[in-house]
């Protein structure tokens, strides 16, 4: 009987084309990083989402793996899953309790600047809604997470410039459309 591949031995399968490991390596390491997830957040469902999540972004970037240790670079993934999901929370809680705050506001004569500016966000998140998937995901990645051009080129699929041309078509249409929206706003 032949015996099992250690992990490094998988991960040249895996980068020589063998994508079936995939799986292997998942069931392994499931219930570790499905536990970590469960523990930052409390919250069993989400926990499972971002195990998920946290297995996409691996398969996504397993040709870049050369870390000695497999479960600690998935833990390391799983954490900052864990940390957009809880900036990606705050922000939303946040929104939420200041569009709640500027309805109180808007019997007011004056709004106040952070009311302005989240009507601005839920503005630009319309306009963007308007966009080509491909330029919406790169905006978003760009300006909603702070990825670096190279980041996204390299998430998407895509070469350096293709990347840059889709952030900067993208700001340049949403330009446009927020300039128009002001217009028929007057």
């Amino acid at each position: 009987m032949k015996e099992p591949l250690n992990d490094r031995e998988m991960i040249r399968e895996i980068q020589r084309g063998k994508k079936e490991y995939l799986n292997t390596i998942a069931e392994k390491y499931y219930d570790d990083i499905y536990r970590f997830c469960c523990y930052q957040t409390g919250n069993r469902e989400d926990a499972w989402d971002l195990a998920q999540e946290t297995f996409l972004h691996f398969i996504r970037y397993v040709e870049q793996y050369h870390y000695k240790n497999l479960k600690g670079y998935l833990l390391t993934i799983a954490r900052n899953v864990c940390l957009d999901y809880f900036r990606r929370s705050q922000r939303r809680n946040q929104r939420e309790t200041d569009l709640s705050s500027g309805m109180e506001l808007a019997g007011k004569e004056t709004l106040s600047f952070r009311t302005r500016q989240e009507e601005v966000i839920v503005s630009v998140e319309e306009l963007s809604r308007q966009l080509p998937a491909m330029q919406r995901e790169a905006v978003i990645l760009y300006y909603g997470y702070g990825y670096k051009y190279r980041e996204i080129a390299r998430m998407t699929g895509v070469g350096l410039a293709t990347a840059k041309s889709r952030v900067r078509q993208a700001t340049e249409k949403l330009r446009r459309m927020a300039e128009k929206e002001e217009l028929c706003e007057e």
